[in-house]
């Protein structure tokens, strides 16, 4: 409060992958509380705005304002809590849930022939799903962005951490863990514990269920850092990997809520696919012919949407004027 009051001028080593920023990733970024233009004085300076959204001051003004969406293990326990409170707040608060409503039910709505057994829709259709369950959650709190869960740098232990790298963790700044067995499997943990939290009545009421398939998942980081590299012509591959391998192999192994077709109501379907963008959004940096590949040439808006496919293919201009980085 001490930066919105007093107008202070806080110094941030931002680091930002260079793969992902360009030299954005060598300058300091400075929070400057309620931006206005007699403090965004430095001419080509990346700043946070009040929203925490990252621009770039020129002439005076906060232009390119990105929204930075980051690894969950990697936020700090309070960071985590504001998104995990949001997302409650989204699911149960009489003025909000309606949206919420929508969105779930969509997802349960479209077809999953079309959405998950076909390469036609999902990478965009998931990528307006997120801005829009992202554009929900910051009508609570214009700081939050979906932060991601990067399940292959622990893909040999996915279902376990310590302390705050623990995603499963059982406090205030985790996802609750396994479900019990003998309860249903439903989770007894966390903040979407079954006293806590309870599904949608169109996802059929009840508690939040997990069944841990204890394995290692296929995406551990080497075979990520090879499916990255496929190149443009092997765009449908590098699709396929990502839809029926990274994504399935989440969905099966956490199991209940997340194994059925009522999914779109778990918690943890929204950082698991804000990864899976990401992973797209990295492969669609390497050129614009990654970015543009595929999608304009599918004929027909997404199911149930106002939008075409293609209109959700570039992270930098997205419908509404919204732009999205990954921090790694």
């Amino acid at each position: 409060m001490l930066v919105a009051h007093y107008r202070f001028v806080v110094i941030l080593l931002f680091t930002w992958n260079v793969s992902e920023a360009g030299e954005q990733g060598r300058k300091i970024v400075e929070f400057l509380g309620e931006v206005t233009p007699a403090n965004c004085r430095s001419e080509g300076r990346y700043v946070l705005n009040k929203c925490d959204e990252r621009c770039e001051c020129r002439d005076g003004k906060l232009i390119n304002c990105y929204r930075v969406r980051k690894d969950f293990i990697k936020m700090d326990v309070n960071q985590r809590r504001r998104f995990l409170n949001a997302y409650k707040m989204a699911s149960t608060h009489p003025a909000l849930k309606g949206e919420y409503h929508r969105l779930v039910a969509l997802h349960i709505a479209t077809p999953n022939e079309l959405l998950h057994s076909s390469p036609d829709i999902f990478f965009p259709w998931h990528r307006w799903f997120l801005v829009e369950f992202e554009n929900l959650l910051r009508r609570i709190d214009c700081r939050i962005t979906l932060p991601y869960w990067n399940w292959s740098r622990v893909a040999d232990r996915w279902w376990s951490g310590s302390d705050a790298e623990d995603f499963w963790s059982p406090g205030d700044h985790g996802l609750g863990g396994d479900g019990n067995p003998s309860e249903c499997h439903c989770v007894e943990d966390g903040p979407f514990s079954k006293d806590q939290w309870r599904l949608l009545k169109i996802a059929g009421g009840g508690c939040l269920t997990r069944n841990f398939t204890y394995v290692n998942l296929t995406g551990n980081p080497e075979h990520l850092r090879r499916t990255l590299a496929l190149p443009l012509e092997m765009f449908l591959e590098f699709e396929k990997i990502v839809r029926l391998i990274y994504h399935n192999d989440i969905h099966d192994d956490v199991g209940g809520t997340m194994y059925t077709t009522i999914a779109s109501n778990a918690p943890e379907v929204i950082p698991h696919h804000s990864f899976l963008d990401k992973i797209w959004h990295h492969w669609q940096r390497k050129g614009d012919d990654y970015k543009y590949v595929y999608y304009p040439s599918i004929p027909g808006k997404l199911p149930m949407l106002e939008y075409y496919g293609w209109q959700w293919l570039d992270s930098d201009n997205l419908p509404g004027g919204v732009k999205v980085t990954y921090e790694d």
